[in-house]
């Protein structure tokens, strides 16, 4: 790992069946990831990001069925994720990110009922995001912005409890916000930005009392900001800018005493700016413009 590695990974890696963990990131690597990888069944991290991999990944790497890690992040790798990825029922940390990934994401993924982070962001996938991601009830990071995924956040999302960071902005993400959201009480992060999605910010969103960071912006959201805004106490960033918002901003937002940062713009809101957000010590940014205040 971390030294200048060129060249392809060759087949005969596959005789290297006892190996327990593979670990050639941060090289210059090019080719693709050979089929006889899934010979090595033994492995338990498999680790090959950071390179120059194109190709496919091949569907023999369902064959590893010990694996717990598998990186495959920052490379160039097309082709769709393969369904027999649903087989590695010990996988806890599946990043694909910053490929150029197509296709769907497999309903199989539900299978995988270890996993606690899964990371897919800024590649090119396409289709609905799975309910069966409802099963992962284990998951702590899911990472899914800018890629081109569209229809509705399921409903599932709600049995995520263990859920730190939902990161699903840029896509072409429609329906509204799922009330469920507000069962994620270990939310640290919640982006949603850069969608397609309409109706209200539902109430539930005042459960969120670890959330220090929303991002809610360019969307068609409509109706008012809800006053249990004012429950999430620990927040520093938000961020509900070009949406359809209507009425007051909310006087509870006095009562996030942490915010650095809220970013309201080019809405339709409506009546006084609250003196309450005088009293916020941390405050750096505030933008309003292009609203009827």
């Amino acid at each position: 790992r971390s030294n200048q590695l060129t060249g392809t990974i060759p087949e005969s890696i596959g005789n290297m069946t006892n190996l327990e963990t593979l670990s050639l990131y941060r090289n210059q690597l090019t080719g693709t990831i050979p089929e006889t990888i899934g010979n090595m069944t033994n492995l338990i991290s498999l680790m090959l990001h950071m390179n120059q991999l194109t190709g496919t990944i091949p569907e023999a790497i369902g064959n590893m069925t010990n694996l717990e890690t598998l990186y495959l992040w920052d490379n160039n790798l097309t082709g769709t994720i393969p369904a027999t990825i649903g087989d590695l029922t010990n996988l806890e940390t599946l990043d694909l990110n910053n490929n150029e990934l197509t296709g769907a994401i497999p309903i199989t993924i539900g299978n995988l009922t270890s996993l606690k982070h899964l990371i897919l962001y800024s590649n090119q996938l396409s289709g609905t995001i799975p309910e069966a991601l409802g099963n992962l009830t284990k998951l702590t990071v899911l990472e899914l912005i800018f890629n081109k995924l569209s229809g509705a956040i399921p409903d599932t999302i709600g049995n995520l409890t263990n859920l730190r960071d939902l990161v699903l902005g840029g896509n072409n993400l429609t329906g509204t916000i799922p009330e469920t959201i507000g069962n994620l009480t270990n939310l640290t992060i919640l982006y949603l930005g850069g969608n397609n999605l309409t109706g209200t910010i539902p109430e539930t969103i005042g459960n969120l009392k670890k959330l220090t960071s929303l991002g809610l912006y360019q969307n068609q959201l409509t109706g008012e900001i809800p006053e249990a805004i004012g429950n999430l106490s620990r927040l520093e960033y938000l961020s509900l800018f070009e949406n359809q918002l209507t009425g007051r901003i909310p006087k509870t937002i006095g009562n996030l005493t942490k915010l650095a940062s809220l970013k309201l713009s080019k809405n339709q809101l409506r009546g006084m700016v609250p003196a309450s957000l005088c009293n916020l010590p941390y405050l750096q940014t505030i933008e309003l413009s292009d609203n009827n205040l």
